[in-house]
């Protein structure tokens, strides 16, 4: 909605869990120009952010935090921009909110080490049972738990692109062994990082851990189901941050209970927040994080200023970065 003289530009930031929205210099330039509030606190159910988006002209959504789909969009009748961080949509209508007249920025993707080094933080908290010695630190002397080297172990990394290059570079320096498997991946590309290309089959017998790095679309949702964690070697790892429904979450659980994998690391779930009773929670021999993967101080306050500058590109009638461009700009000013 326009800026006029009797009414400012109303922002919204929902999902600022971390309460890092209100730290970046943009803030004030954007306080300076519009009414605005953060929300920290997930809104669970659609009346509840039909409350919070009332009249509300922008908000700023970080990640996929919350669903915008037909009928969350009607619920923001007034709602003329999305200002997303990251260039990831799956969580927003981008065709509805273009037929609504709302226009979508986004702001450009990250290097990936973030979730790179998360995805070796959990490899070591699995193979050395960090998390087990730690409870168990607090309640005896001096838990005698041995873990297990890195050093000398397969690792098969399932999606060669921006980060699982750099996870391929970094399991060399360890004196590993480097499998890989993409769609379009070469045996040449693969070399380049250290790694030997092979198919996904193969992956999954000879690795000691396999680490999943690719996106969530129709062909990849539950690519990892019950026949190929049955190829798993007995006592292999799984780590997945890049999203949940890519593994089968029953199957999954069931190789964990029955002990034919080692572990699992995980940052990603079917259903998130992971709800407070599920099964996943009650075992021994996984480690759970709550999406961590890019959520870093720094990246983070990266995302929230680069967002925040979309919005004052906005009100000065000259948006930036649109996925809708076709969108009148009637109204932006």
């Amino acid at each position: 909605m326009a800026e006029t003289k009797t009414e400012r530009l109303r922002v919204l930031v929902l999902d600022d869990y971390e309460g890092l929205a209100t730290q970046v210099p943009a803030i004030e330039k954007l306080q300076a120009k519009a009414d605005g509030a953060v929300m920290r606190n997930r809104l669970v159910t659609d009346e509840e952010l039909g409350r919070a988006l009332k009249g509300i002209h922008a908000i700023l959504l970080m990640r996929e935090r919350t669903r915008f789909g037909e009928k969350q969009l009607s619920l923001a009748p007034d709602l003329k921009l999305i200002s997303q961080t990251g260039r990831g949509i799956a969580h927003l209508d981008l065709p509805a909110a273009t037929r609504r007249g709302i226009a979508v920025s986004v702001t450009p993707n990250d290097s990936g080490i973030s979730t790179v080094e998360l995805t070796f933080g959990l490899i070591f908290a699995l193979l050395r049972q960090i998390p087990q010695i730690d409870r168990r630190m607090r309640q005896e002397a001096w838990p005698a738990i041995p873990g297990q080297l890195l050093e000398g172990k397969t690792i098969g990394i399932v999606g060669l692109g921006r980060i699982g290059k750099q996870v391929a570079s970094i399991a060399r320096a360890f004196n590993t062994r480097v499998l890989a498997t993409a769609k379009t991946l070469t045996d040449d590309r693969a070399r380049e990082v250290g790694a030997e290309r092979v198919s996904l089959e193969g992956i999954l017998r000879e690795s000691d851990i396999v680490t999943l790095h690719f996106p969530l679309n129709q062909d990849t949702r539950g690519l990892i189901g019950e026949k190929e964690i049955s190829l798993m070697k007995a006592g292999a790892l799984l780590i997945n941050t890049s999203r949940g429904p890519i593994v089968s979450e029953s199957a999954l659980l069931h190789a964990l209970e029955k002990g034919k994998l080692g572990g699992a690391g995980l940052d990603v779930y079917d259903e998130e927040p992971l709800p407070i009773n599920h099964p996943l929670r009650r075992l021994s021999n996984v480690v759970l994080l709550s999406h961590r993967g890019y959520a870093t101080v720094e990246i983070l306050r990266e995302r929230f200023e680069l967002a925040m500058d979309n919005i004052l590109s906005f009100l000065d009638g000259k948006p930036t970065n649109l996925l809708n461009p076709e969108v009148p700009a009637q109204g932006r000013k």
